[in-house]
């Protein structure tokens, strides 16, 4: 069927409103949360707040703040009784104490996700990024181990796996492309007897990393190495591995898992992140999550990394030597591939 049969009893109108007035408005809440965050607003609406207040917190006209609130409340953000507002109860959790990423952390890997999106087909890729820029996404997709809330949120979900029993005990850690370490660090906060040792390529990440470490107090448990993951060699040093395999290039991915592989000790476990939930994604392919990995993946694919569904990935594991390898949801609701060394 051609494009004018498609379109014949479509007016623009239609279109439109149906197709581009939901992105341009999306776009447009998105730009106002930024300014809320950035302005200190989003912070002083998670108490009910009047207008005159915000306006004096945050150097706004009255009538900026105004037509800021109302946009707000029409769209869900805050809620209003009489003269005063507040953060509905979505927006509470998403700037509480348990919020896994940092809110303005959240908006600001936004901004580069857009300017990665937009350059994709210049030739760029992540090495091209401007440090700032790898920072900032690096410190969005790790959990923020500055947040106490994040921290017991971890423990819960760790000693409620006895996967994990091994670290509570003092057991060894180690991570493959552990970025800012985010995860690692939360873990060793959540498990005061666990090691760890995080490799990452990427210098600039690396010594943010080791700088957290020393400032969260861990840093004689955590060793950050900067190599490339083939490069790094132990053997049969670590009870438990971690691979962020969503920054593993398509090349680097074998002599990855032949690290980790070498890296455990017998019977060891290794794990990496799935993106999104298989059932769901197979149940509803153009749900919210399909969108949403979708476009996620179009940054990764910018980068050279494959896409790997579960079963995809579960046949690299068992490629690489590892036995009873498996697809399931993680201690944190997270869908991973997990394989044990023999």
């Amino acid at each position: 069927m051609d494009a004018d049969s498609l379109s014949h009893d479509l007016s623009y109108e239609d279109a439109y409103e149906t197709s581009l007035a939901p992105l341009f408005l999306a776009r447009g809440l998105l730009d106002l949360v930024h300014v809320a965050e950035s302005t200190g607003m989003l912070a002083a609406l998670r108490a009910q707040s009047s207008g005159d207040a915000l306006s004096e917190a945050t150097g706004l006209p009255g009538v900026a703040v105004s037509s800021v609130l109302e946009a707000l409340e029409v769209n869900d953000v805050v809620v209003r009784e009489g003269d005063h507002f507040q953060l509905t109860a979505p927006w509470l959790v998403l700037t509480g104490d348990e919020a896994s990423v940092p809110m303005s952390a959240t908006l600001a890997s936004s901004e580069v996700e857009r300017a990665v999106i937009r350059g994709l087909g210049k030739g760029a890729d992540y090495w091209e990024m401007s440090s700032e820029e790898r920072l900032v996404f690096a410190r969005a997709i790790s959990p923020d181990p500055f947040s106490p809330g994040v921290i017991a949120g971890m423990r819960r979900g760790l000693t409620a796996d006895p996967t994990y029993d091994v670290l509570g005990s003092g057991g060894s850690l180690l991570e493959l492309g552990c970025g800012v370490a985010g995860r690692v660090l939360s873990m060793l906060q959540a498990l005061p007897e666990m090691r760890a040792v995080g490799i990452e390529l990427a210098e600039d990440l690396a010594a943010v990393a080791a700088s957290r470490a020393e400032e969260l107090g861990v840093s004689d448990r955590f060793e950050v190495v900067t190599s490339d993951a083939a490069g790094f060699d132990r053997p049969d040093s670590f009870d438990l591995g971690y691979w962020s395999q969503f920054f593993f290039a398509e090349a680097s991915r074998g002599p990855a898992l032949e690290t980790m592989r070498r890296s455990l000790r017998s019977g060891g476990v290794a794990e990496a992140p799935l993106l999104g939930d298989p059932t769901e994604l197979a149940d509803d392919p153009r749900g919210q999550t399909a969108r949403e990995r979708a476009v996620f993946r179009v940054v990764l694919g910018s980068w050279g990394v494959p896409d790997r569904s579960a079963a995809e990935l579960v046949a690299e594991f068992d490629a690489h030597g590892f036995v009873d390898v498996e697809a399931g949801v993680g201690p944190f609701g997270n869908w991973r591939v997990r394989g044990r060394r023999p």
